[in-house]
């Protein structure tokens, strides 16, 4: 190649480094607004949502809040509320669905995709009573390790679940169906219903999906680029719960599964405890 063949193949190639460097292809800085409450989060503001009811019951003043007692463990507790342990390496993530909102339907096979992140699991029964009956159930199932079966077929469900369908599911899944309606009407399932209705009244979660992504909080839907540039920032800059996360991971396995049973509805993808 002469001279001029070298020259002009140099000035193709700096042409190139200016346009991979050029404003126009990089995408710009996150919209993140600093929250008041809780202090050390902040918000991104994304697309639609599925809006909830029952999540703001009790918030009217007009009547005593039966989840004032919950709110205040929420609040004097929040990353144990919020996330489960997590691994190192892991960005902590809290994922708020409900059974009934298109838009979660859509968004949690993403997650599941998700690389970098520990997903905690609240079930956010807001959309009605087939909600509620659907979050019961799952969580319900934990205790006998078919979550994930319960999950997906609920998520995937053309019609509204009812009685006969759990019952069904139950059974086309190998446990025990009476065991599972004794314990979707037990005291630990309320409790996880109520903590994960706590944690999202704390950050303002009018509807879902919601996530909180380290500390970012994202209400609505979000496109997988923006999931992974949060991961990536997370990961990055650790948030305030960070050491709490890192220090809980720390201990006995026991002792992780009777926290995990005593927080809200979180545990972590493909993760089961064989309690509630």
């Amino acid at each position: 190649m002469n001279r001029r063949g070298v020259l002009a193949g140099l000035a193709a190639a700096a042409a190139g480094v200016a346009v991979w460097r050029s404003p126009l292809l990089t995408p710009p800085p996150l919209p993140l607004t600093e929250m008041e409450q809780p202090n050390g989060y902040r918000r991104l503001k994304a697309g639609p949502v599925s809006l909830a009811g029952a999540v703001f019951a009790g918030l009217d003043g007009a009547a005593p809040d039966p989840l004032h007692d919950t709110r205040a463990a929420v609040a004097a507790d929040l990353c144990a509320a919020l996330f489960d342990s997590t691994p190192p390496g892991a960005v902590p993530t809290a994922y708020f669905y409900d059974y009934q909102c298109p838009i979660c339907r859509r968004l949690t096979p993403r997650l599941r995709d998700l690389s970098g992140v520990a997903l905690t699991w609240h079930d956010l029964a807001g959309l009605g009573p087939a909600s509620e009956l659907a979050a019961r159930a799952a969580i319900a199932a934990r205790a006998q390790g078919a979550f994930d079966a319960f999950h997906d077929r609920m998520m995937r469900a053309v019609f509204q679940p009812t009685d006969g369908y759990v019952t069904a599911l139950a059974e086309s899944t190998g446990i025990d169906a009476g065991r599972l309606t004794r314990d979707m009407q037990s005291a630990a399932v309320t409790d996880r219903l109520n903590r994960s209705r706590a944690v999202a009244d704390l950050f303002g979660m009018a509807g879902t999906p919601g996530l909180v992504i380290g500390r970012t909080l994202v209400i609505g839907d979000v496109d997988d680029a923006t999931l992974k540039r949060i991961v990536a920032l997370e990961a990055a800059t650790p948030g305030p719960c960070a050491y709490s996360i890192s220090r809980n991971s720390r201990g006995s396995k026991h002792r992780n599964a009777r926290s995990s049973a005593a927080r809200g509805s979180e545990i972590p993808i493909r993760s089961f405890p064989e309690t509630l």
